[in-house]
């Protein structure tokens, strides 16, 4: 314990605002006493101060100092590169030889942190964290033992004390992989996507033939030979809007450290550059406004309308090239220009000598070879030039009885109608159906076989809206040209935009409107991969998955969710992309892929241990930095004005922290002495006064 003039302090007896008004008062009085020559002045003079100084209380506090422990923190990375060789183990040696070495040191506290980390390693996150809780005077240096793959390392740091660094792993590792270097997120379809890949194999010399498998979407594959080590140009094909998926697929080789990354994921979005629609409308009335307006108002969308504008009551003999405004080009519309075109509606159209009957037998094989035809129904449709008396009537889902039906009606989504993608966002629940206006005219007509979706009902719950597949295209009725009146509001009006929206898109074939889609999810352990068929009609029956690395097929059974929609598990753990499979009980397949988007994380993209990423900010904080298969270096602990590193050796500053022990306090004027001194002052000052 030393006591020193450091030491000194005060601790007055009142608050220090009066106290220093008192001194002022003290001197003022002093001042006076001197002026004026009364006597007595210094005896005064000296028991106001000493009563000053007894306020005051001046004292001696005794203090020890305890030397405090330099704390050194070691990161130990714990990510899943390092499970890969021997690693692991020799990152625990690591940790056992830097424990003994220090466990009969008390002036060294060991501050152990495992840094976990599935998709990356975050090592000077953790840190950051680490340093916040510790007083950074303690700081003796940290240690990191990593296999050198850190994701977040800053561009500059300034501990204030040496960052050493352990390497794992071997110095003659190989892992050759695949890495993207440029992405597309969006292709136009019927066109390719391009995308920049580099095959990257150091054994090998820049630019040397690497062998490289494409698999596509439809099960096809094809070889491509990619240059080593360079980036290179890789184009996939974009058959259809939505996502595209490819995956590229390099040999492995001996003695890798790592083969998840020799594969590669490909995806982009495809995209039609314009969706080219007909709209043929039989006659002016409210409902073609609300095609025209809906189709306008789609910026993807390029509208070709012509309306007929000869009413069937008319009776002159105007030629028809002479009534219409302009030519009606029938032959480039359906000869030339037809499958060009990617949706053709007919809105309340009858055949009026306008449209030759053979160029409706053009339209179904437009339908069947991939196009898409939507009938809008009125009155006109059942008459003698209507269109249910033609091949287009046949195509249709719906088959028309004769009958017209004139009688208040709100349509109604019926149950499958609550599955399908087109209507079941505007179904509402079960027990709150939705609120809409009434329609007052509808053809009555009954599905036209057991490939028919019905998703609309009307009056007497006859079949409103209905859809079909035919072959490659797609066909769909509206049994009623009273749409409008939802456009208008009337009774509350109805979601008609969004209906039409979604039926139009589906008939193009929007991947996300499609009713027989199966998604896939990995299960909660990652042991299995998890089927959602949203199926309408036929029952699921069995789900087939194949191991993306054996090609083993694996198979399930589906069961039935409370959604209404079927579920299957497939016990495949691989990572990758999978082709699915499920069957229904008409023997009908549909496929899906999986994709295991978190294959190649920043975890697995580079799996080689390097300390080159960080040599710089190591180096930059005077720090050791090697592989331990070399051994560790010797720790030596150092003042700050020395190297802390050389080829086989780290130093550990010697901090100059202490804490302070605070024992006893000394005042120097007890107030026993001072009521003493007070008092003889006072008596020795009136001895001599009174004389």
């Amino acid at each position: 314990m030393n006591k020193s003039w450091q030491d000194f302090q005060i601790a007055p007896l009142i608050d220090m605002g009066w106290l220093n008004i008192l001194i002022l008062i003290c001197i003022v009085a002093i001042l006076l006493f001197a002026a004026f020559r009364l006597r007595g002045t210094i005896w005064r003079a000296i028991a106001m101060a000493i009563m000053v100084l007894a306020l005051i209380a001046p004292q001696f506090t005794d203090q020890d100092r305890e030397k405090l422990s330099d704390i050194i923190l070691v990161l130990v990375d714990r990510s899943a590169s390092q499970n890969i060789g021997s690693r692991a183990e020799q990152t625990d040696a690591a940790i056992s030889q830097i424990r003994n070495h220090f466990t009969d040191d008390p002036t060294i506290e060991l501050r152990f942190e495992d840094v976990p980390g599935e998709t990356d390693t975050r090592m000077f996150t953790a840190l950051d964290r680490l340093l916040g809780g510790i007083p950074r005077e303690r700081l003796g240096g940290v240690v990191m033992i990593t296999d050198g793959q850190i994701h977040d390392i800053p561009s500059s740091l300034d501990l204030g004390a040496p960052l050493h660094a352990l390497i794992t792993g071997r110095d003659d590792e190989r892992d050759r992989r695949l890495q993207i270097h440029q992405t597309a997120d969006y292709g136009i379809v019927g066109k390719n996507a391009d995308f920049m890949v580099e095959a990257i194999d150091h054994s090998l010399a820049q630019g040397s033939p690497v062998s490289v498998r494409m698999l596509h979407e439809d099960g096809t594959e094809r070889n491509l030979i990619l240059p080593a080590n360079e980036p290179h140009r890789v184009t996939i094909p974009v058959p259809h809007a939505g996502p595209v998926i490819a995956e590229l697929r390099m040999d492995e080789t001996a003695n890798e450290t790592d083969q998840t990354n020799n594969r590669l994921i490909l995806e982009t979005t495809g995209v039609r550059d314009r969706l080219r629609v007909l709209l043929l409308s039989g006659e002016p009335h409210p409902g073609e406004r609300a095609w025209r307006n809906l189709l306008r108002a789609d910026p993807g969308v390029d509208l070709v309308h012509f309306t007929i504008l000869r009413p069937p009551e008319k009776g002159d003999d105007t030629p028809i090239n002479e009534l219409a405004l302009i030519p009606f080009p029938i032959r480039d519309l359906f000869e030339v220009r037809l499958r060009q075109f990617d949706l053709i509606i007919f809105d309340r159209y009858q055949m009026r000598g306008v449209l030759p009957s053979h160029y409706l037998e053009k339209v179904v094989d437009y339908v069947k070879w991939g196009g898409a035809a939507l009938v809008v129904a009125g009155p006109e449709y059942l008459g003698p030039d209507g269109l249910s008396n033609t091949v287009l009537g046949d195509l249709m889902p719906a088959t028309a009885t004769g009958r017209m039906i004139e009688q208040p009606f709100v349509p109604q989504v019926n149950a499958a109608g609550r599955i399908h993608p087109v209507t079941a966002p505007i179904a509402g629940s079960i027990n709150t159906p939705p609120k809409w206006g009434r329609w007052y005219r509808q053809v009555e007509t009954h599905e036209a076989g057991n490939d028919v979706m019905t998703l609309l009902v009307g009056a007497d719950d006859l079949p409103l809206l209905t859809l079909r597949r035919i072959e490659e295209g797609r066909a769909a009725m509206l049994s009623s040209d009273q749409m409008w009146l939802w456009q208008r509001g009337h009774n509350g009006g109805g979601p008609i935009a969004e209906l039409l929206r979604r039926l139009s898109h589906w008939l193009m074939k929007e991947p996300a409107l499609d009713e027989n889609t199966i998604t896939t999810e990995r299960s909660a352990d990652g042991n299995s991969l998890i089927l959602t068929w949203r199926k309408i009609g036929a029952e699921p029956t069995i789900a087939t998955g194949a191991n993306p690395e054996t090609g083993v097929v694996v198979r399930a059974t589906f069961e039935r969710q409370s959604d209404q929609t079927w579920q299957a598990t497939l016990p495949i753990s691989e990572r990758g992309l999978i082709r699915v499979q499920a069957l229904d009980g008409k023997d009908s397949a549909q496929t899906a892929l999986h994709v295991d988007r978190d294959v190649l994380t920043s975890e697995r993209r580079n799996t080689n241990s390097t300390p080159d990423l960080l040599t710089d900010i190591v180096h930059a904080n005077d720090g050791y930095i090697g592989r331990i298969e070399m051994g560790l270096p010797e720790f030596r602990r150092m003042r700050d004005d020395r190297n802390w590193h050389g080829s086989n050796w780290a130093g550990l500053m010697e901090t100059e922290s202490y804490r302070t022990v605070i024992g006893g306090i000394t005042n120097l004027l007890p107030l026993p002495i001072i009521a003493i001194l007070v008092g003889l002052i006072c008596l020795f000052g009136w001895r001599i006064e009174s004389k």
